[in-house]
């Protein structure tokens, strides 16, 4: 038995790359968004977006200045910086949405991604396990029906959705401030209840 028996039509290395290139663009695409998913919702996710750490000045000089000035540096990062993720959050998750249902208006489509940002925010404050599981729910959501629906996966109809956003700036910007206000709210929130933690079980640990 020789390979002609074995494959009787012939081998061609045409037919072959036309068959394995389609599969080799849907691994590469798969793992690029896995990957970006899984950078993604771990980012999210974290309660501390930003790092608070002044133990390391303590050996240094001018320890109270250096102290100043890293609280300072902090603080600007939430004012100025954390808007800039926030619009990012915010968006990833209005792209996601609208995958999942391009039948729905935008502004539904920015009131749900608004309702998960905050509902993640609010979980990474409580239990950051939780809030990793919300992040990737939507995202793992949009690539298995990618996988088990492509045929019904229509890109042109989600685009369409998206071009509504010039038309709801005012909306998105009202959204963005929410979010910023929620994110400060939380943080004070958890600081005050560090705070009283750390005087009651540090008195009950003195008596």
């Amino acid at each position: 038995m020789d390979i002609n028996d074995i494959f009787p039509e012939g081998l061609d290395f045409t037919e072959a790359y036309d068959l394995l290139e389609p599969v080799a663009i849907y691994i590469l695409g798969m793992a690029l968004y896995a990957l970006f998913i899984f950078k993604f919702y771990q980012f999210v996710s974290s309660r501390d977006i930003f790092e608070l750490d002044v133990s390391k000045y303590e050996e240094s000089r001018f320890h109270a200045l250096r102290v100043f000035l890293h609280i300072i540096l902090y603080a600007g990062k939430y004012l100025l910086v954390f808007p800039v993720v926030a619009f990012f959050w915010f968006a990833v998750f209005t792209v996601f949405l609208s995958f999942l249902a391009p039948d729905r208006q935008f502004s539904d489509i920015l009131l749900v991604a608004m309702a998960v940002v905050g509902t993640i925010r609010i979980s990474a404050y409580v239990t950051e396990d939780l809030s990793r599981d919300l992040a990737k729910i939507l995202p793992f959501a949009v690539l298995g029906i990618f996988i088990i629906r492509v045929s019904l996966f229509n890109t042109s109809e989600s685009l369409e959705v998206l071009k509504q956003a010039n038309d709801n700036r005012e909306l998105i910007l009202y959204y963005l401030g929410f979010t910023i206000a929620l994110e400060f709210s939380l943080r004070f929130v958890s600081a005050v209840v560090e705070k009283t933690r750390s005087v009651l079980f540090g008195s009950r640990r003195t008596t």
